[in-house]
């Protein structure tokens, strides 16, 4: 199921004037093309469509999609990006970065035919100094991580897939199991360099930083950038505060016997001690909720919570976790496991006993998958009520164990009062759900046996079953686990709700001509 892209008509609405958009038809081959002319004299060798690598340099991560990209580049440096940027706003294409590639509906290469793709893979620089990080904008997060961990044994609070490049990850948030005590990604951000639609190469900071005598802070954009990066420019390098990389306690408790009703109560508990006022969770525990299909379970379905206990001990972990074990009952079984930093990344990469290295990012290529995903945030304020709770828990025990659907859900926790991602303003970046308590991402492999749109149906089926069972309750979604499904006006409204307004301001003011430019562009 695809959108129909219709954001040009908001062109209308701007005095400036506008470049015409050339159309892909118009781009191909290389003789006599202004276009590729320009990105050929800045030596950026573009891949066209009738060039044999086009095919593997265009895929996307999600292969439900096949967009076109009228060319893709990959430069070498911050000056090579600012003369694609130029290249692409003088002829009239439109400009999007790919850092990784792992944007959910494919918005890398423009959610649409005909973009110019400025693929960030050849900046990945890295250096640290004392507890200072700067970090090329091409890097993954396995890269990150393993350098820090090489480096003094530093570390930053990230997502757990290695490939997942830091360009999207940090500029649209950043959430990582130890974000309750350090924040989201973009929250350890202090500055970036940054390509805007002009073609400049900035510096932006908080604006309360201490800048050379040729930077700039810009504040307004570093706060953009930081939660809608994708709309205000190609991020060339991210500077980062590090933190000690501390050990920790992975846990998990498994209920593999849990029935449809005993799951129910099992997430409303998990729900209350992750926000009980009277007993506030140490942000140092990073928690998830796992529920997928389990053929070999009683009823069908595993149900498990997770987690690292940062800079604990086993002893702290079991007091800490023991009023949540008493509501849960016996689990089935149980796993804890003592961890040095670069062990519990590479557990949460999938590799749990520790002998795959992080640097496959660069030595192996990524997988692909042909799915479907989407979100709901449920904030601290409005917590999930027992109508949705047993709704849910019906749909996964139900519809769920009969669909050829390969699907999971996973439940990250957020908040709490003691959680760095709540301590902050909730205006401090652009990311907008600071009330969150926990987030849930709803994710099918949708298989050839199933059509694209009973796929996205059985999905939409989980969240409509949570969300249309809580009454007067609107909720908001994470942006990189971005729903394809939306127009643009309910993208905003679910992943900016309060910040939309602000991020068209700035929207206007650094790309009035919409040089960068995806569906749910600003």
């Amino acid at each position: 199921m695809h959108l129909s892209f219709t954001l040009l008509v908001l062109l209308s609405a701007f005095t400036t004037s506008v470049v015409a958009w050339a159309p892909l038809s118009s781009l191909q081959g290389r003789a006599n093309n202004t276009f590729v002319n320009c990105l050929e004299q800045a030596g950026l060798d573009p891949v066209l469509q009738d060039e044999a690598s086009y095919a593997a340099n265009s895929s996307a991560y999600n292969l439900r999609f096949n967009y076109k990209p009228a060319a893709i580049v990959y430069p070498n440096n911050s000056t090579q990006v600012a003369a694609a940027v130029k290249c692409g706003a003088a002829s009239g294409v439109k400009v999007n970065a790919r850092g990784g590639g792992h944007s959910y509906a494919a918005f890398a290469l423009g959610g649409e035919d005909g973009h110019l793709t400025v693929s960030l893979d050849r900046l990945r620089h890295l250096s640290l100094n004392g507890s200072t990080v700067t970090i090329g904008g091409g890097n993954r997060l396995g890269d990150v991580a393993l350098y820090l961990w090489n480096n003094g044994k530093r570390a930053l609070a990230h997502g757990t897939c290695p490939y997942v490049g830091i360009g999207g990850h940090a500029g649209q948030g950043g959430f990582g199991i130890p974000s309750r005590a350090w924040g989201l990604l973009a929250d350890q951000i202090t500055s970036i360099e940054i390509v805007t639609a002009a073609g400049d190469i900035l510096t932006a900071s908080s604006g309360s930083l201490s800048t050379g005598p040729n930077e700039s802070s810009n504040p307004d954009l570093f706060w953009a950038a930081m939660g809608a990066g994708a709309s205000f420019g190609i991020i060339t390098q991210f500077t980062a505060e590090t933190h000690e990389a501390v050990d920790s306690i992975a846990f998990q408790y498994a209920y593999a016997n849990y029935t449809a009703e005993e799951a129910s109560s099992g997430l409303l508990a998990w729900q209350k001690f992750a926000s009980d006022p009277d007993t506030p969770l140490d942000a140092n525990v990073g928690m998830q909720l796992h529920v997928s299909p389990d053929a070999s379970t009683p009823h069908g379905i595993a149900f498990s919570v997770s987690g690292s206990y940062y800079g604990a001990d086993v002893s702290k972990l079991n007091a800490t976790m023991a009023p949540l074990l008493s509501a849960l009952g016996n689990p089935t079984t149980t796993t804890i496991q003592t961890q040095d930093w670069i062990t519990s990344v590479l557990y949460y990469a999938g590799a749990q006993n520790g002998s795959s290295a992080l640097n496959t990012t660069t030595a192996a290529p990524d997988i692909h998958d042909h799915f479907y995903a989407t979100s709901t945030f449920v904030s601290e304020q409005e917590p999930l009520g027992k109508a949705s709770a047993d709704a849910l828990m019906q749909y996964f025990y139900g519809p769920g164990t009969k669909s050829a659907v390969e699907w999971f859900v996973i439940f990250d926790l957020y908040g709490g009062s003691k959680s760095a991602i709540r301590g902050r303003d909730a205006d401090f970046n652009a990311f907008d759900a600071r009330d969150a308590l926990y987030s849930i991402q709803y994710y099918g492999t949708i298989p050839s046996s199933v059509s694209d749109q009973d796929g996205i149906k059985f999905i939409q089926g989980i969240k409509a079953a949570l969300e249309q069972n809580q009454s007067n309750t609107t909720f908001k979604e994470y942006v990189n686990y971005i729903d394809s499904t939306y127009s643009a006006e309910v993208a905003h409204q679910k992943y900016y709700p309060t910040h939309t307004s602000r991020l068209t301001d700035l929207k206007n003011k650094y790309d009035a001509n919409r040089v960068f430019h995806y569906p749910y562009d600003f």
